[in-house]
């Protein structure tokens, strides 16, 4: 099953490489890796977590981590030029190890990325590679660690690499899509408690900090990688609109954004049980399949 899967990804990512669209590939640990390879996951359980951390803390686990690394990257080398290596890491929700402590946490998640990205530039030298994480910045508590603090740390185990770093600036909450009004927890403060798009420049002033900079000198690549505004506000699809139009002008005027990826293209069924609807389509509740369109597929569009 797992050959059967690659064979259609590759299939899908070669056709959308030869229309000229740059992919960006995220690779996820979920607990139906234990198929493929049990060593894969650090938990001999499944704990609810909707994704698990690559077993980093044992040989049998590094293995199985370099087996994997290395059939992937061998399937998609010649069609994916972007790949993030988890989801939102500074969330044990998004990136399960266990009960360990913040720096075996983050020496884990740096020897799992050097892993792929060893593998990804064997196959393919200008490939880049993606450390992803959610908007909280300094805010922390629950499952969710501080991205500041967690940064901080895997640039000591990871700075001689050429990781870049993939950035969720969702409105603050969600629900309101008006980023720019509804997010008082998105200040100019260096330590600002969460980074969306109404101050992404907190983040790029931190990057460009020496000792943030990558091996050659330069300010680390930077993919906004997963936001997204709902339509299912007070405001409606129009405020979705404007917010996607604002979002975009914004990260067009940063010189460090070089990807601006919204979450959805159709609205999730299991996202509207929750009230969100990020979706530039419409969808009937049950299936992703789309139905009509919103205002925001004409705005988004226009963002090129």
């Amino acid at each position: 099953a797992f050959s059967s899967q690659l064979s259609v990804c590759q299939d899908l990512y070669t056709k959308l490489d030869q229309a000229g669209v740059t992919v960006t590939l995220i690779v996820l640990n979920d607990w139906a890796a234990a198929s493929y390879s049990p060593s894969l996951l650090p938990v001999s359980q499944p704990t609810g977590a909707s994704y698990y951390a690559f077993n980093t803390l044992n040989d049998a686990g590094v293995q199985a981590t370099r087996d994997a690394a290395k059939r992937v990257t061998e399937a998609f080398r010649d069609c994916v030029s972007n790949w993030v290596i988890g989801n939102e890491i500074n969330n044990t929700v998004w990136n399960y190890l266990g009960a360990v402590d913040t720096n075996t946490y983050v020496k884990a998640y740096a020897d799992g990325f050097r892993i792929f990205y060893n593998a990804i530039k064997a196959q393919n030298p200008d490939a880049r590679v993606f450390i992803p994480f959610d908007y909280n910045w300094t805010q922390q508590g629950g499952t969710t660690m501080a991205s500041k603090t967690l940064l901080e740390l895997l640039n000591t185990y990871l700075s001689d690499t050429d990781y870049g770093i993939a950035w969720h600036p969702y409105p603050e909450g969600l629900l309101n899509p008006d980023f720019l009004n509804a997010s008082p927890h998105a200040t100019e403060s260096p330590n600002s408690p969460i980074i969306n798009m109404k101050n992404l420049h907190v983040l790029t002033d931190y990057m460009q900090q020496v000792s943030m900079l990558s091996p050659s000198g330069a300010v680390r690549h930077l993919i906004l990688s997963e936001e997204g505004f709902n339509s299912a506000s007070a405001g409606g699809e129009a405020a979705q609109a404007v917010a996607i139009q604002q979002a975009w002008q914004l990260a067009q005027a940063n010189p460090y954004v070089e990807a601006f990826l919204l979450s959805r293209l159709v609205d999730a069924p299991a996202e509207l049980a929750q009230g969100y609807a990020f979706g530039l389509y419409n969808c009937n509740g049950v299936s992703e399949n789309p139905t009509t369109r919103k205002l925001a597929w004409n705005t988004y569009q226009m963002c090129q």
